[in-house]
């Protein structure tokens, strides 16, 4: 089986996308910090594995050299005399730690452990010295022994500090390293930081928008010109939803004088005419256009022109039970956790009357229960009334459908009461759902943000 490379790419990248953090500035700081760290790993690698084994092998082969002037000169003098002229000088003048002895060099074995300096200083003796040799790294102190059988019968025994096979700006080339990593580090955080900060405010600025909060004018002075032409489209886009809104309100207001006009002078004619089955019938259908077309203004006006506050959800579900009790209706209120939260209290108040007079339209009681969660506030509406099929819960948010077949507007409705309500809960960011009532009828679930 044959894998497209593109299949391939696409998904690691998902894989990637997946198991990667989700804010941007956390990716960001990873497309910065993988790339530092790669780099940093390979200049140590190339510094210690090129610059470093070449210094070490230099020294190491100019080890070599001492030692085979040591052994001339053990050769050339070998009285006791210029024996301890060798090991004094050695000392002060080479860094070694020189000792004769007699007897034969152990048979050669390789280092006990890896080791840079041990295995390089085994290469020089057996390139250039060519005398039977043992070397021995686990002497311990910071030095290697070397036994080189120097005459028969005779070893010398030598003690060589690693400082003497290694170079000493190792440490200060990583301290620089690790330094220099981290003020340009702190500098792309700096400058990352910068870089998102309007995209965080545009974010903010969405959201209230979308929860139908007054939001200001903004403007970004610094940034990049993408995050720049991204708030002015959003400015654009505010500035033609509040105009739109606007025209539908002034469009209405004219629509509702003109419409009550002709219902008023109705009114005056039906109530100038003498009593009859016929007037009253007419009457009848007067008014129940009249609730009709207060109902449509209602929803198409919604309650755009109110402004957003703080405000104490318990008292707003208290009042509109104390208004439906008043007609001897049987509701019960209860919360759960903060009632304070920010939105346009005259709405939320329409939207659950509109909703506890349905349940009780259909229902003998009513329950109405708030809850505080992290990010919202959830209201259910729960009624004992005969319930809603679950394939026409989202049919009843439509505009003037009703599940009642009457066209009686005191037994269903005007068909606008559920949709006047996820109206005003969309209008701040949340929305309304139906599901079945542990009352046995039907519950209508209100989510609005925090």
């Amino acid at each position: 089986m044959r894998l497209d490379p593109r299949e391939l790419f696409e998904s690691v990248a998902i894989w990637a996308d997946r198991h990667s953090p989700q804010t941007l500035f956390a990716r960001a700081l990873i497309i910065i910090v993988v790339p530092m760290l790669l780099l940093q790993a390979l200049s140590a690698w190339w510094f210690y594995s090129q610059r470093g084994d070449n210094v070490t092998n230099r020294l190491a082969l100019l080890l070599v050299r001492d030692l085979r002037l040591l052994i001339a000169l053990r050769s050339e003098f070998p009285d006791d005399t210029h024996r301890f002229w060798i090991i004094n000088h050695a000392r002060t003048d080479l860094l070694l730690s020189v000792r004769f002895r007699g007897g034969i060099v152990p048979p050669f074995q390789s280092p006990a452990y890896f080791d840079i300096v041990a295995r390089e200083v085994q290469g020089a003796l057996d390139a250039d010295l060519r005398k039977p040799y043992f070397l021995n790294n686990t002497v311990g102190s910071d030095q290697l022994m070397i036994e080189i059988q120097v005459a028969d019968g005779e070893v010398m025994e030598v003690y060589v500090p690693y400082l003497r096979l290694t170079f000493g700006s190792s440490f200060a080339y990583v301290l620089a390293q690790v330094g220099l990593a981290m003020v340009l580090f702190g500098l792309a955080i700096w400058f990352m930081r910068r870089e998102l900060v309007p995209i965080e405010h545009l974010g903010v600025a969405a959201d209230s928008l979308g929860k139908g909060r007054e939001v200001p004018d903004f403007a970004f002075s610094g940034g990049t010109r993408e995050v720049r032409n991204a708030a002015t489209a959003f400015q654009t886009m505010k500035i033609r939803l509040g105009r739109s809104i606007q025209q539908r309100t002034e469009m209405l207001a004219g629509v509702s004088h003109d419409l009550r006009t002709p219902l008023t002078r109705m009114k005056l004619s039906l109530a100038l005419l003498p009593e009859s089955p016929e007037t009253r019938e007419l009457a009848d259908d007067v008014a129940d256009m009249e609730r009709m077309i207060e109902g449509y203004l209602a929803f198409a006006r919604g309650e755009g022109d109110e402004e957003t506050a703080p405000a104490d959800l318990s008292e707003i579900l208290e009042d509109v039970a104390a208004g439906a009790r008043r007609d001897n209706a049987d509701v019960s209120v209860s919360w759960q956790g903060d009632m304070n939260v920010e939105l346009r209290p005259l709405a939320i108040k329409r939207c659950m009357t509109n909703l506890l007079s349905n349940a009780l339209r259909h229902g003998r009681r009513a329950a109405i229960h708030a809850t505080r969660a992290k990010t919202s506030v959830e209201v259910t509406v729960d009624d004992d009334g005969p319930g809603i099929p679950a394939e026409r819960h989202e049919d009843v948010f439509r505009p003037f459908v009703r599940l009642d077949a009457s066209r009686n507007i005191d037994t269903g409705g005007s068909g606008l009461g559920l949709t006047i309500a996820r109206d005003i809960a969309r209008s701040h960011g949340g929305d309304v759902s139906l599901a079945k009532s542990p009352l046995g009828g039907l519950r209508v679930v209100v989510r609005l943000p925090v």
